[in-house]
């Protein structure tokens, strides 16, 4: 590949040609003058499009294959490429798996390959994600931002649904959800199934995170049928991951389970390693939610030991927070703290306001449950800041009842008023 990407339009003529034992006159005419011809060969003449199909369709080789140089088998070589290293990410081998998408990119582009490219680009960003670097990540998404136009609706709808992620979890929930609710109106007014499902999750996945369950059930509804049509499989698996987690009452937890089940049957099917440890993740989600906590706890310690090994920091970093909470509500606070610490170090680090908030809302809550009422106070009072900055409005009144209850406890009554009152105001504008 590497001797054949410097190659010239006219190289890649001739080099055709002679490999099927044509003269230039052979090839030129009758249209053309093998004068002509040879001019474009010697990179004299640039060859005008009409010249282009002649030659392309004698040489009966593709226009664009023609008129990019590209290498036979060069586009499976290039997606080969990819899928291996996506795997490669999967398994923690981060570093390797984004030097094969930047050289996998940079091919791509050479070659006249939009969509490849930008899947390539994608994944540079999914690679920095892993590591917990999100300005990183926000920086190779949004350079893809300008190539959208040019590619298909699936890797579109993947960079479009990532970015919102970001931008939720960096702070700006209405920015996200406005994103993706845009893009998903224009992805089912085009008719991809691979675009909707993947905006589907992405949407289901924000309204779920604001507690508006009933319009991630109705974008749920819409999107179920689509996913027999899916071509990437691995959306099929995060479609019902996500699906999973909208089930919350202990009537419904066969049903997340068979979800959860298949899901890692596809992410196992796909060598997606780390993807299989988020669906554990999400099972303990759903358990911890229907009171069964020694189960969730053995799940979210699953998923912490396989995210922790590939690097997945800022993922491993929720799977604690999430265990953090169970052990808190088991009575085991110095368990609870330890990992609510060093998951906050991280979320700090990657930016991810979410996470740090809900570090603050636990660490608040152990305090107060060991009797330090004065730490516990400046951490639920900034983890109410945070997720008000996030507009999580649902998690603000969680909050502000938690912390307006240890202000009357001491007897501050008057505290305790304003502090309801401002849950009572969140409330209201989350409805």
């Amino acid at each position: 590949m590497s001797a054949e990407a410097t190659e010239t339009v006219g190289a890649g003529i001739r080099r055709l040609r002679t490999a099927r034992g044509l003269t230039q006159r052979d090839l030129a005419q009758p249209e053309y003058s093998r004068t002509l011809l040879a001019a474009v060969e010697a990179g004299i003449r640039t060859p005008t499009d009409d010249l282009l199909r002649h030659v392309a369709r004698r040489l009966d080789v593709a226009l664009d294959d023609l008129r990019w140089v590209r290498p036979p088998g060069i586009v499976d070589e290039l997606a080969g490429d990819l899928a291996g290293a996506r795997q490669a990410l999967a398994r923690g081998e981060v570093d390797e798996a984004e030097a094969v998408f930047a050289r996998t990119r940079a091919a791509a582009v050479r070659y006249g390959l939009p969509d490849l490219a930008c899947w390539a680009g994608y994944q540079t960003g999914e690679a920095r994600l892993q590591r917990g670097d999100m300005v990183a990540a926000i920086a190779a998404f949004d350079e893809l931002r300008p190539s959208l136009p040019d590619v298909g609706a699936a890797p579109r709808a993947a960079v479009v649904a990532r970015r919102a992620y970001c931008q939720f979890a960096t702070g700006d929930a209405a920015g996200a959800v406005s994103a993706l609710e845009e893009a998903l109106t224009g992805a089912r007014q085009a008719g991809s199934a691979d675009a909707q499902v993947r905006l589907s999750s992405a949407l289901m996945y924000a309204y779920l995170a604001l507690d508006w369950r009933d319009r991630a059930r109705q974008v749920e509804a819409l999107a179920r049928p689509l996913l027999a049509e899916v071509t990437v499989q691995e959306w099929v698996a995060q479609f019902l991951v996500v699906a999973g987690q909208l089930r919350r009452g202990a009537a419904e937890l066969p049903e997340a389970e068979l979800m959860f089940t298949d899901a890692g049957k596809l992410y196992e099917e796909l060598g997606l390693t780390r993807e299989v440890a988020l669906t554990r993740w999400a099972h303990g989600y759903v358990l911890r939610r229907v009171g069964q906590l020694d189960g969730a706890a053995a799940a979210f310690d699953a998923a912490c030991t396989v995210l922790d090994r590939v690097g997945a920091t800022q993922d491993g970093a929720g799977a604690a927070l999430e265990l953090a909470e169970v052990r808190r509500r088991q009575g085991d606070l110095d368990e609870a703290a330890r990992l609510a610490r060093a998951a906050a170090d991280v979320c700090a680090r990657s930016h991810h306001l979410e996470c740090m908030a809900e570090a603050d809302r636990l660490l608040g809550l152990v305090a107060a449950a060991a009797g330090r009422p004065a730490d516990a106070e400046v951490l639920l009072d900034r983890a109410v800041q945070r997720y008000g900055q996030l507009g999580v409005m649902v998690e603000v009144v969680a909050t502000c009842r938690a912390l307006g209850e240890l202000q009357l406890s001491a007897g501050r009554t008057a505290d305790a008023g304003r502090t309801f009152r401002r849950g009572l105001e969140a409330a209201r504008a989350a409805r």
